[in-house]
């Protein structure tokens, strides 16, 4: 199959077989932006402590950015940062 096939079939079985997210963890938060995850697929979901709910993507483009890292759709995250392994990071 050509990777163009490939991607279509892989889409499309996404949207009707795909991962309904019924295994989330809590909330975590790092660098002002909390996020749960889907234990089944590894998807980020963004999560408001105000509300104590999952964000809709519509609510996260109204929220005003918080601290250097804007929120991030997908992941909760824009960058990586190193952590100093002296340093306790919660």
């Amino acid at each position: 199959m050509t990777s163009w096939l490939r991607a279509i079939f892989d889409f499309v079985y996404e949207m009707f077989f795909g991962c309904n997210h019924g295994h989330l963890t809590r909330p975590f938060t790092l660098q002002a932006s909390s996020y749960k995850v889907c234990l089944d697929c590894g998807r980020h979901f963004p999560y408001s402590l105000d509300k104590m709910r999952i964000l809709h993507p519509w609510e996260i483009a109204k929220q005003p950015l918080v601290g250097p890292i804007p929120i991030s759709v997908e992941s909760g995250l824009t960058e990586r940062t190193e952590y100093s392994r002296t340093k306790a990071v919660a």
